[in-house]
């Protein structure tokens, strides 16, 4: 749980933000969450970390929210590569 809060803890002011210059960052984050996962769980650490996004989402606008959708995008290219 403590590699999923630190993944949070960046992309969460990273989608307040919202400026795509934040993008890689997020990315980051996210590989870096996965990487600490043991393979067979990474789809669902995956999904968990979309779940959050999808979460703090609701409240975004503008900006925000585009860069969320962008966080989004990339965490579905991510998770077909389990399919």
């Amino acid at each position: 749980m403590e590699t999923f809060d630190k993944c949070m803890s960046v992309l969460r002011p990273l989608i307040a933000e919202g400026d795509t210059n934040g993008i890689a960052a997020a990315e980051r984050a996210v590989n870096e969450y996965v990487a600490a996962t043991p393979s067979p769980d990474q789809k669902n650490a995956l999904a968990t970390v979309q779940q959050a996004v999808q979460a703090h989402k609701e409240e975004c606008s503008g900006l925000d929210l585009s860069f969320a959708d962008a966080v989004n995008d990339y965490i579905e290219r991510l998770m077909r590569r389990f399919e």
